[in-house]
């Protein structure tokens, strides 16, 4: 399978809370992004990889497709966009001691579920990258040392979707990996 990348991970020290290796010091792969391409970056990169379609009318195209994806989402709607996966909305709510006192005040927040599938699945972006150390940054849940300006990643040990944060070793989910 031909590679599309290379996917970069620094090592980082976690104690997890739960699960087999609970109150356990072990040692992670994370992933680093090293860089973020902005909403014009992604369309000047469409239309300089032969695309037919000029930036103008991708960058028309894509900001009427999430606009209409976002509508239909807050519609309490799920979009399936191809292989690239299924777009939902999920909520968090505060625990209430009877099923009467569940109203809408209880709703803390809400988020964007997106559920990989097909082509790319977890098994599927694996094959598809190379996979290499990042030199800059060994980190700890309490702190770490950068050599780098790195943004941090997520701890992902499977699962089938993104809730906004990574699965993090010992099984809960949290955003972002704990370092600022």
């Amino acid at each position: 399978m031909e590679q599309k990348g290379t996917l970069k991970y620094r090592k980082l020290q976690r104690t997890p809370q739960s699960g087999e290796n609970a109150g356990k010091k072990k040692w992670y792969a994370t992933t680093v992004t090293d860089r973020e391409v902005d909403f014009e970056g992604f369309v000047s990169h469409i239309s300089d990889h032969g695309s037919p379609y000029s930036r103008g009318t991708i960058h028309g195209v894509l900001m009427d497709a999430l606009d209409h994806l976002q509508e239909l989402i807050l519609d309490g709607k799920s979009v399936r966009l191809s292989d690239l996966g299924l777009f939902s909305i999920g909520m968090t709510s505060k625990a209430e001691d009877t099923k009467e006192k569940v109203t809408a005040a209880s709703v803390e927040g809400v988020h964007l579920i997106v559920r990989n599938t097909k082509s790319w699945s977890n098994s599927e972006l694996r094959k598809k990258c190379k996979i290499q150390e990042y030199g800059g940054y060994t980190g700890t849940d309490e702190g770490g040392t950068s050599g780098g300006t790195e943004q941090g990643g997520n701890t992902s040990q499977g699962g089938s979707g993104t809730t906004g944060g990574g699965t993090q070793p010992g099984g809960s989910q949290e955003g972002g990996d704990g370092l600022e």
